[in-house]
């Protein structure tokens, strides 16, 4: 072979090659996009002992702190669906339903829901952040009233703690 010969044969090997390198490249970046993140294990089920205070409103009397108790119960394996009850400190009961989804730096989010039957038409929505502290899950997050009779009580915070 010439060395002209070989230089037309090489050009256009290389214009190949380096196609093809590029799809490669371009390839295992898409599959690795599919590759979903490590999802966190969040198995919250358990009882808490916990606080919540309601927003400060104006024309109101500044917020007391209330405490309540909370049993988690949580579809098998860990799932997404939890159920449970939060309990006052007068024993009156509410059943909420909800999911839990990992979160940010190992935090577990919940977002549920219970109707007061004492109640009717008062709904009571709550999100929070679960954190493992000290091999304990520790949360924090907010609540909103819809349909109660208290006009000082719409918006509260909570916090609570694994028993």
């Amino acid at each position: 072979m010439t060395n002209t010969h070989l230089h037309r044969v090489a050009a256009p090997l290389a214009v190949i090659l380096s196609a093809v390198a590029v799809a490669v490249g371009g390839m295992s970046g898409w599959l690795l996009a599919d590759v979903p993140p490590a999802k966190a294990l969040c198995c919250i089920a358990g009882k808490y002992r916990g606080s919540h205070a309601p927003n400060p409103l104006p024309n109101c009397p500044p917020p007391k702190s209330e405490s309540f108790t909370m049993a988690i119960s949580q579809a098998a394996g860990c799932g997404a669906d939890v159920w449970g009850t939060i309990t006052d400190p007068s024993g009156h009961v509410n059943g909420f339903r909800g999911t839990v989804r990992g979160g940010v730096a190992g935090s577990c989010l919940i977002e549920a829901s219970f109707s007061d039957p004492g109640h009717p038409g008062r709904v009571v929505s709550f999100r929070g952040a679960f954190r493992m502290v000290a091999g304990k899950w520790s949360a924090s997050g907010t609540f909103t009233e819809t349909g109660g009779t208290d006009p000082c009580k719409k918006n509260d915070v909570w916090k609570a703690v694994q028993i």
